[in-house]
């Protein structure tokens, strides 16, 4: 009895150790992406039948059916329906004539994923003709902005007259899907005027749909003639339609004499806007000190008012608000608010300084960041603020205000390499505008600046196929540690350009032709259509090394249109 007992015992062992050896049911995850072994007719098939009803595409395995309806585009544009056999392959039949000597293309994007979620490494284009010949015109580029494995559609036009272009109701002659990395080809097409823009379109309606939706424009048209029927380098810039003027959405009272305007999106402050508080009883306006955008959200706008009376009912006005896109809202806009009774306790403090004291290695453009916990006055803040190299040299420079508690002093002329700076603020002579006073009389912040040895620069020429009228503006950012971007507007006529005083590391360089001179980069308008400014991204990373000048980058900027059809 004994000896069957182990007999057991030493098989339930064997079975469990077993067990726990093997490997993991189910095998291997599977994450190799779905391929097109197949298709019918076949790309590059010529003499299609206008009458051709149905196309088919075979898949490497089966696939997630959902994925197809977003993913699959005919140009010039046709309706048709999908269905699936086996969960491989994918019939699109027709519900329209074909014409007659037309290339079709058929686009499946890579957004088709299997049963695994694997999506397709690449997208895919077929190409077929009822005519004699496939068109060859095609046209690449990049759009500038996406977020990654953001995917936008690419809608190209082709100009027949000045009415054609307008996406909002005309979908578009040819259609694809950008890459992983914002790139596009659109392939196959007619001699002709193109318009390309690229849409988020989430309807996937083929069509821009007002503010729901954010597209890319491109700094010209494009004409593909015989000899000429490839266009590369057809960049685009993100940006947002917006044609609503700027609203007024609410008020609140936070202190005593602080309020919050809320709007609809941030505004720009200019001469023309308007801001009225009164009593809404007795008319009596309240007085407005100072204003500036929100530290916590961008479309609120803080306040600094006189004493408010508790509890008493204010109405806020604003007439002539615009915002960042130049909408202007002329109406008088109106909202109220009740008054608040509380006051800040808080100590009045100096709560951020940079570079901090003591700093070491700081870079030679370097802003000084100042910060307080209260809102103050930045006019006084100024004179009572001096960046001094020693007793007798001080730095002169402006200021920039983020909001009523932060602002950057901009030194007027490049700091020093090997030199130790002070930054010197005389905390006596300012008061926030809850009327306080800071506890320490003086904040004093040493540092010192980078060594020259340690430094690099990049230089080189910018190089346009036209006479240069208009100024460049480029950029060199920093894309290895402490990033951080240095800008330069070089004048018209000038080609040639140099950042000095680069730490080591790997840059990337991007610039813009200014057309409109406003040291701005102008991303286009759909409505009247206008072209985004000329730009490029240059696609080499640039190596900066210590003591060392990277010369000979070529810039070559694109060829400008001014005015579209």
């Amino acid at each position: 009895m004994r000896t069957l007992k182990k007999i057991v015992l030493l098989f339930l062992f064997a079975v469990w150790g077993c067990a726990v050896q093997a490997p993991p049911s189910g095998g291997p995850v599977d994450r190799i992406p779905p391929e097109i072994t197949g298709t019918d007719p076949m790309p590059g098939t010529l003499h299609v039948p206008t009458s051709f009803k149905r196309l088919k595409i075979v898949f490497s395995e089966r696939m997630k059916e959902s994925t197809a309806r977003n993913n699959l585009f005919i140009s010039p544009p046709l309706k048709f329906q999908t269905k699936w056999k086996k969960g491989r392959i994918l019939i699109i039949d027709f519900e329209e004539a074909l014409k007659d000597s037309q290339t079709y293309v058929l686009s499946v994007g890579s957004g088709l994923q299997d049963m695994h979620n694997n999506k397709m490494a690449r997208s895919f284009t077929l190409a077929f003709s009822t005519g004699d010949t496939i068109d060859q015109g095609k046209i690449t580029g990049t759009i500038y902005g996406l977020k990654r494995g953001e995917t936008f559609y690419v809608f190209a036009y082709l100009l027949g007259d000045s009415t054609r272009f307008n996406p909002f109701k005309n979908k578009p002659d040819y259609v694809t899907l950008n890459g992983e990395k914002g790139d596009f080809t659109l392939g196959y097409l007619k001699n002709g005027t193109y318009r390309v823009i690229a849409v988020e379109d989430r309807n996937h309606n083929l069509r821009l749909d007002g503010l729901m939706e954010r597209f890319a424009l491109s700094f010209r048209d494009v004409t593909l003639y015989d000899s000429l029927n490839h266009f590369d380098g057809l960049d685009m810039q993100l940006a947002t339609l917006d044609t609503l003027p700027p609203t007024l959405t609410g008020a609140r009272a936070l202190l005593r004499n602080l309020l919050v305007v809320r709007f609809s999106e941030p505004l720009l402050l200019d001469r023309l806007t308007n801001f009225e508080i009164t009593d809404s009883l007795g008319g009596q306006k309240l007085p407005i000190v100072d204003m500036a955008p929100s530290p916590k959200k961008k479309n609120w706008l803080e306040m600094i008012t006189a004493p408010m009376d508790s509890n008493r009912l204010y109405r806020v006005r604003c007439i002539n608000l615009i915002d960042s896109a130049g909408n202007r809202n002329s109406d008088t806009l109106t909202t109220y608010f009740v008054a608040s009774s509380k006051t800040d306790t808080s100590t009045f403090r100096l709560i951020k300084h940079l570079p901090t004291d003591s700093a070491k290695k700081v870079a030679p453009r370097t802003a000084i960041t100042l910060e307080f916990n209260q809102p103050v006055n930045w006019r006084k803040v100024e004179k009572a603020y001096r960046l001094q190299r020693d007793s007798r040299h001080t730095i002169d420079g402006s200021w920039q205000v983020k909001n009523l508690y932060r602002a950057y002093f901009y030194p007027s002329k490049v700091l020093h390499p090997d030199s130790g700076y002070y930054s010197v603020v005389n905390l006596k002579a300012i008061k926030s505008y809850f009327g306080k006073t800071s506890a320490d009389s003086v904040s004093r912040h040493f540092f010192t600046i980078i060594s020259q040895k340690e430094l690099g620069e990049i230089s080189g020429n910018i190089r346009v196929r036209y006479p240069l009228q208009n100024p460049v503006v480029l950029n060199v950012r920093r894309i290895s540690g402490k990033r951080f971007r240095v800008r330069q507007t070089i004048k018209k006529g000038k080609h040639t350009f140099k950042f000095d005083y680069l730490p080591q590391g790997s840059y990337r360089l991007d610039g813009f032709l200014d057309l409109n001179q406003n040291n701005r980069f102008d991303h286009g308008t759909i409505l009247p259509f206008r072209f985004c400014e000329p730009f490029r991204y240059l696609p080499d990373t640039i190596k900066v090394r210590k003591r060392w000048e990277t010369s000979g980058v070529l810039f070559t900027l694109p060829q400008p249109m001014e005015s579209g059809k």
